[in-house]
């Protein structure tokens, strides 16, 4: 039996994915464990994982509070963020638990592409092959800047993890980051080639699910709302959203006369006082709702772009950030969505997206050649882990 290990950070798009992952290895034979925040330790342990919390919930949601700092400009944002969250103790934390777990020559280390280096590290040290996992292709995109961000502005403490485990400072920054074994990119063919396409290297092999991990009821509510033709509202679970987000979506939907499902982790972000017909709900099963709604307006994460194309429902996203407004992009050269960079986020501009979205009759006819490419990829993924400890 081989041991996998999995380490991932960030929100839910960042994890369920893993869980997925890990649960398809779980189930083809493997010893699977996940590293990651403490929050997750439920959904992971129901899907029969072993877990390591690498922080506390409070801890959590105090990375949370920060991260929407990393939308600032200057490449110094990110050694701030790290200093500020205690990241570089955390990273000698993950290596050690590596350390600990590693069986020679039955282990496998799995991390989340450009935040995973423990695995690397790990990895090195202990000559465990190692797959990194990118889980958005702006994270290919950004690897030139990624090596830069590191070599300038992250190597001595970087350096510093790497002598606990008997290495010596990275030389060459560039052959380090790409130096995983196995590069895995979790999206669909198409999504791909809308865009820039990701590396040779790396490996496509559909798209990931986890929210199906969830098994909570549909709320009343939100039954009543979707009877009515809601829409969905959703900048994702985390806080790296723009603060004008939920109040610009509300307050098109309200213009529009439409009724509407926020969905938002954090009450806070989401205006005091909602329009009739506007309800606000921490989390729904995506999986079971996304498809009766008739559209959903959101921040452009990934996983709620390649969901709703699974679902067939039409998309209208407000943008902001690079990874979100390259996934817009995308979305609209296949004619499959629209998209507004957030200077233009305004009434006048988002109503007549999400109106034309709504009486769009030639959507499903249009979306129909994506729904069954957009479905679950990880077994494919899961596949690809096993062939590296066989190569």
């Amino acid at each position: 039996m081989t041991g996998v290990v999995l380490v991932t950070h960030g929100t839910h798009g960042d994890v369920l994915p893993f869980v997925g992952l890990g649960r398809v290895l779980r189930e083809r034979g493997h010893r699977v464990e996940l590293l990651t925040h403490a929050p997750f330790e439920a959904v992971a342990r129901r899907a029969g994982l072993e877990f390591t919390a690498i922080d506390t919930e409070r801890d959590y949601e105090r990375y949370l509070a920060d991260t929407p700092m990393l939308l600032g400009a200057g490449m110094d944002r990110w050694r701030r963020f790290y200093d500020a969250i205690g990241l570089f103790d955390q990273i000698a934390y993950e290596c050690e638990v590596l350390k600990a777990r590693h069986v020679p020559g039955e282990t496998v280390f799995v991390g989340r592409h450009t935040t995973a280096v423990s695995t690397l590290f790990a990895g090195e040290a202990l000559g465990v092959p190692v797959a990194w996992v990118a889980v958005t292709p702006v994270q290919y995109m950004s690897e030139r800047p990624a090596v830069h961000m590191y070599r300038e502005t992250m190597a001595d403490r970087l350096d510093t993890v790497r002598a606990t485990l008997g290495l010596g400072p990275v030389g060459d920054w560039g052959a380090w980051f790409t130096s995983a074994g196995l590069h895995l990119g979790l999206w669909p063919d198409w999504f791909d080639r809308a865009g820039i396409a990701a590396p040779a290297r790396a490996r496509l092999t559909g798209a990931p699910y986890g929210d199906d991990t969830f098994a909570d009821p549909v709320p009343p509510e939100a039954e009543r709302l979707l009877e009515r033709g809601a829409v969905i509202v959703t900048g994702g679970t985390g806080r790296m959203i723009h603060e004008r987000f939920y109040p610009a979506a509300v307050a098109a939907c309200a213009e529009a006369g439409v009724p509407a499902l926020v969905v938002a982790r954090h009450r806070d972000l989401v205006p005091d006082r909602l329009p009739e017909d506007v309800a606000w709900f921490p989390h729904l099963p995506f999986h079971r709702v996304m498809a009766r709604a008739r559209a959903v307006l959101h921040h452009g994460g990934i996983g709620t772009v390649v969901r709703a194309v699974a679902a067939g429902v039409p998309q209208v996203l407000l943008a902001h950030g690079f990874d979100r407004s390259d996934n817009g992009m995308r979305l609209a050269r296949l004619g499959l969505g629209s998209w507004l960079p957030e200077r233009r986020w305004t009434t006048g501009e988002i109503v007549p997206l999400l109106r034309a979205a709504l009486a769009d009759d030639g959507y499903a006819a249009r979306v129909a050649p994506y729904e069954q490419s957009a479905q679950p990829g990880l077994r494919a993924a899961a596949q690809a882990v096993e062939e590296l400890l066989e190569s």
